[in-house]
C-alpha cells in the first residue's frame, strides 16, 4: 500500500510540472511577439511617408473677377448715297477693303452735268456782253441827260437795263455753281479711315437720291459695347486698368462713354470702351469684360487638389500639425467660398496660418505620422 501511494503521488507531480511548463512558454511566446510588434513599429517609425506640405495664410478679403459679355462695333458707321439720282459710272471699292479718309469710293455718269455747266457758262457770258452794251448805253444817256439832249425817261431806262442785265449774270452765275456742286456730288468721298462692310451696286446702276451704295465701318478705333450694372459702373471709373477678352486673350481698353439711361429690363447701363487699332477683332463679335471685385471675408486660398470630399457634400483638408511625436496628419473641414480654376477659397478653424498636404491626399490618412520634405508659402490676398 504504501508503494502504491508513492507512485501516485509521482505522477500527480509529473502534471503539475508539465502544465507549468506549457504557461511558461505561452508567456515566452507572448512576450517575444511583443517585442516583434514593437521593433515592427519603430521601423515604421524610421520609414515614415514623405510629404510635400504648403502653408497657406489666412486672408481677410479675396479679389474676384466679375465677367460682362458685349459685343464689339464700329464708333462710327454710315450708309454712303448721292444726293442726286444717276448713273453709277464707276465704283472703286469693294467689300472688305480699307480705305483712307479722302479716298475716291464712287462716281456718277456727269455727262449731262457737263453740258448743262458749258450750256450756262454761256449764257453767263452772253449776258456778261450785254451788260457791258448797257453800261455803255447808260453812259452816253446820263451826257445827254446832262447836255439836255436826253430826257430823263430814256437815262433811267437805260440805267435800269443795265441793272437787269447784271442780275441776270448773278443770276446765271448761280446756276453754273449749283451744277457746280452737283458734279462735285457726284464723287462719293470716304468721311474717315474705314473699312467697307457692304457694297449694294454695280457700275452701270441706275440709283435714286438717298439710295445706299456703300456701308462703312470706322476702323481707326473699335467700340465695345458692354451692359454693366449700375452699381458697377463706379468701380469701373476708379479702376486703374481695363481688360476685354477675345477668345482667352486680354486687350486693354478704356472707357470712351457711359450711357446715363438705364435699360428697364436689365437693369444696366451701357458702357462704351475704346480698343485699340493693334488688337483689331472683327465686328459683331463677342467679348468680356473682366471687371475685378474685392469681397470681404477672412478665409485661405488653397490648392484645389487639397481638397477632399467629405460626407454630404462637405470638403476637407489634410493639415500636418507637429507634435511630440513628429508631423502628424489631421483632417480638417472647410467651406469653399470660391473657385477658380486651381484654386479655392476657403474659411476654416486651421489658425493664423496653416500647413497643409497640397496633392498626393490619397497616399496618406488622419492620424498617420510624416516626413515634410519641402513646405512652400501660397501668395496672399489677390494674386490673380
Amino acid at each position: 500500500m504504501e508503494k502504491d501511494a508513492t507512485i501516485v503521488i509521482s505522477k500527480s507531480a509529473v502534471r503539475k510540472s508539465f502544465a507549468f511548463l506549457l504557461i511558461g512558454g505561452f508567456i515566452a511566446l507572448a512576450t517575444a511577439g511583443l517585442h516583434l510588434r514593437a521593433s515592427s513599429n519603430d521601423a515604421a517609425d524610421v520609414r515614415r511617408l514623405p510629404v510635400a506640405v504648403e502653408t497657406v495664410q489666412r486672408q481677410p478679403s479675396y479679389q474676384v473677377n466679375e465677367y460682362y459679355a458685349g459685343r464689339v462695333e464700329a464708333r462710327q458707321t454710315v450708309n454712303l448715297s448721292f444726293e442726286q439720282a444717276g448713273k453709277i459710272a464707276a465704283v472703286m471699292v469693294d467689300e472688305g477693303d480699307f480705305v483712307a479718309e479722302g479716298a475716291l469710293i464712287a462716281r456718277l455718269d456727269t455727262d449731262l452735268l457737263e453740258a448743262s455747266r458749258a450750256q450756262t457758262q454761256a449764257a453767263v457770258d452772253r449776258i456778261a456782253s450785254q451788260v457791258k452794251l448797257a453800261k455803255l448805253t447808260e453812259t452816253r444817256q446820263k451826257q445827254l441827260f446832262e447836255q439836255g439832249h436826253s430826257t430823263e425817261q430814256r437815262y433811267d431806262e437805260a440805267r435800269l437795263n443795265r441793272e437787269a442785265l447784271e442780275a441776270q449774270v448773278s443770276e446765271t452765275k448761280a446756276a453754273l455753281k449749283t451744277i457746280d456742286i452737283n458734279i462735285e456730288k457726284s464723287s462719293l468721298y470716304a468721311p474717315f479711315d474705314a473699312q467697307v462692310g457692304a457694297r449694294l451696286v454695280d457700275t452701270g446702276a441706275v440709283r435714286d437720291a438717298g439710295m445706299t451704295i456703300v456701308t462703312l465701318l470706322e476702323s481707326k478705333v473699335q467700340q465695345a459695347r458692354i451692359s454693366v450694372p449700375t452699381d458697377r459702373v463706379e468701380a469701373m471709373k476708379t479702376a486703374e486698368t481695363l481688360f476685354v477678352s477675345y477668345r482667352g486673350t486680354p486687350i486693354p481698353a478704356k472707357i470712351s462713354a457711359i450711357r446715363a439711361d438705364v435699360n428697364q429690363t436689365t437693369r444696366t447701363q451701357d458702357v462704351l470702351l475704346d480698343i485699340l487699332p493693334e488688337n483689331s477683332v472683327p465686328f459683331g463679335e463677342l467679348v468680356e469684360l473682366a471687371l475685378p471685385e474685392t469681397r470681404v471675408q477672412q478665409g485661405y486660398w488653397v490648392p484645389v487638389e487639397a481638397l477632399i470630399e467629405g460626407k454630404k457634400g462637405l470638403w476637407n483638408i489634410f493639415a500636418v500639425e507637429e507634435g511630440d511625436e513628429g508631423n502628424r496628419i489631421a483632417r480638417r473641414a472647410v467651406e469653399v467660398i470660391y473657385a477658380e480654376t486651381s484654386r479655392v477659397y476657403v474659411t476654416a478653424n486651421i489658425g493664423e496660418q496653416a500647413r497643409l498636404v497640397a496633392s498626393g491626399t490619397h497616399r496618406v490618412v488622419p492620424g498617420q505620422y510624416v516626413d515634410v520634405i519641402s513646405d512652400t508659402e501660397t501668395v496672399t490676398n489677390g494674386g490673380q
